[in-house]
């Protein structure tokens, strides 16, 4: 029930050994029995607050019918056992009909033969109820935990798409901490009995198996927040972190004094990070209940804001974005989402490198914003600063396969086409269905003529595909330029007037199947018509077609590069005169 731990509990001329599962007095044993122990041991990590009986039962006696006179006779010999005297010393309240309190001030002594950690997994608690109706609770609990550690910049926090692999499985503690390479895992179970929530936790060194810290929380589901403060007040505490003021006063910050508003949002994380229609329909649904319940909730904007992205309406994303760092401009999660707005939508480059910067700053650990940083320092030309963050964002994420992406994303744009392709490998052996590693796998064997690759690639991407509308015909001119690159010109302007014919019949009925403008450009490109091609990018620049904030490094369009209405398109864009490396 309890575990071991490295930390012991002093007050007064008593240490609590958890360890040892020993009671000392002035460095002499006191002897107690098992169940005395444990009673000792619940109050103590549960001062100041009270245990009724029904909790001490369920903490002590689990699974076990007890009568309520054991509870007194066990509280009774401990109260001998600690000298208790109702006029010298008093350690334990009984509150009458209702249960005890242990009211004596406690000390936390850390064991400090044990070496400091730099690096955590907090992995998905456990629902102990099995109730599906729960889960949002257990997983935001999860979520929040690693939100809150997240804002330790000393500590590197493992993400949440990461940690998430592993919910559901049996996995030893030495295995996940090796896989996500950290020094210390959290696990915990929740459990809901009427209005009571139970949340036991354990932080495990891994690279020695032993319990670092473990505790037991019974507490009413109203004191949510207070349960999470103090479980992440512990964890800061065992790992001994040097933590700067702002540091210290970010770590107690509620995003809403509301309970409901609070679960409101966690179901909204929890149906959004299905990443299904349906939930994130049912997201956008919770969120804005949560900000009904609240109106200035700003992580309730930022679920919200990431829904619409999902749903691809950036002007909603962007205001909810908008409105988030409105309420709270310490966000980390919001500035790196309006950085990506900034980037892809706006062409505001200088606006998206200070708002990465900005993430970055609050929340070290936010393997987005990284990935995000990596993707438009690459897009500018920077490319060993999109290398270091792209290595950056495979750390902290290590399961994710976007993040996987991001080295081989910015190895190709750098020309980099072998380390491309090594980086691209690993991420299809970790998922061999995933059709975004196939695809650009595609385009830098294309780089490197080896075309029959480069076709077998892209015809992996249309099987794993089949029936998706907007992803047949995006590859479809990804094969047109193919063909083109590769001299089969009579195959390439049959698929490219399949393309464009298909573009006209279905512009009123179903706008969502059109090919992007620079897809095509980059088929005339290949085909060396570069008035046509010119045409379409210039469509593209007046559709604000996403793809041209590569225009500057797109090895497509490299025979474009010499005319002057290239550096013209460079110059509107407001990429001509950003600084490259050397």
């Amino acid at each position: 029930m309890f575990w071991q731990s490295k930390t012991y509990y002093e007050f007064g001329p008593f240490r609590v050994d958890p360890r040892e599962r020993r009671l000392l007095r002035n460095t002499k044993v006191v002897p107690l029995t098992p169940k005395v122990f444990d009673i000792l041991l619940a109050l103590v990590q549960n001062r100041g607050h009270l245990l009724t009986k029904d909790e001490v039962i369920r903490l002590v006696w689990p699974n076990t019918a007890v009568e309520e006179g054991n509870i007194a006779r066990n509280i009774s010999t401990l109260r001998n056992a600690l000298g208790e005297h109702p006029r010298d010393h008093q350690y334990i309240e009984t509150v009458p009909w209702r249960g005890y309190r242990f009211v004596a001030q406690v000390k936390e002594v850390l064991d400090e033969t044990v070496a400091p950690i730099n690096s955590i997994a907090v992995l998905p608690f456990v629902n102990l109820a099995q109730d599906p109706g729960l889960e949002y609770l257990s997983d935001g609990i999860t979520e929040s935990l690693i939100n809150s550690l997240s804002q330790l910049m000393p500590l590197k926090v493992m993400s949440r798409n990461s940690v998430f692999h592993y919910k559901g499985c049996e996995t030893e503690v030495s295995v996940a901490g090796r896989e996500l390479n950290v020094q210390a895992i959290v696990i915990g179970r929740v459990a809901k009995h009427e209005d009571f929530l139970a949340i036991s936790v354990e932080m495990v060194d891994v690279r020695d198996g032993r319990n670092i810290w473990g505790a037991q929380y019974t507490r009413k589901s109203a004191d949510i927040f207070t349960i999470q403060e103090r479980i992440v007040e512990e964890i800061t505490g065992k790992l001994r972190l040097k933590l700067t003021w702002q540091h210290k006063q970010r770590l107690p910050q509620r995003q809403t004094q509301d309970t409901r508003a609070y679960h409101f949002y966690l179901k909204g994380r929890y149906y959004f990070n299905k990443l299904t229609v349906d939930g994130v329909q049912k997201g956008v649904e919770h969120f804005k209940q949560a900000i009904e319940r609240d109106p200035d909730y700003a992580l309730a904007y930022v679920g919200l804001g990431d829904c619409y992205n999902y749903w691809a309406k950036p002007n909603e994303a962007k205001q909810a974005m908008a409105k988030a760092l409105e309420i709270d401009e310490t966000l980390g999660e919001a500035h790196a989402s309006l950085g990506f707005f900034k980037f892809v939508y706006d062409w505001d480059f200088d606006g998206a490198d200070s708002q990465f910067a900005r993430a970055l700053a609050l929340n070290s650990n936010y393997a987005e914003a990284h990935h995000w940083s990596a993707i438009y320092f690459a897009n500018m030309g920077l490319h060993e600063k999109a290398a270091v963050e792209a290595k950056l964002a495979v750390g902290l994420d290590p399961l994710s396969l976007m993040m996987n992406m991001t080295p081989a994303l910015a190895a190709y744009l750098a020309r980099d086409y072998k380390r491309a392709e090594k980086e691209l490998l690993k991420v299809i052996e970790m998922e061999p269905t995933f059709p975004a590693a196939h695809s650009v796998l595609g385009n830098t064997y294309l780089q490197q003529e080896l075309y029959e690759k480069a076709m077998a690639e892209y015809q992996k991407v249309l099987e794993l595909s089949k029936g998706v509308a907007l992803v047949e015909a995006a590859m479809k001119a990804v094969i047109a330029h193919a063909y083109a690159k590769s001299r089969k010109r009579n195959k390439a302007l049959k698929v490219l007037n399949e393309l464009l014919e298909a573009s006209n019949e279905t512009v009123q009925a179903a706008p969502a199947i059109n090919v992007s403008p620079h897809s095509i450009a980059e088929i005339y490109a290949a085909l060396g018509q570069k008035d046509l091609a010119f045409d379409w990018l210039n469509r593209a620049y007046d559709q604000r077609d996403m793809q041209l904030v590569s225009l500057r490094v797109n090895p497509t369009l490299d025979p474009l590069r010499d005319d002057p209405r290239f550096r013209d398109l460079l110059r509107r864009m407001g990429l001509h005169s950003r600084s490259k490396e050397n």
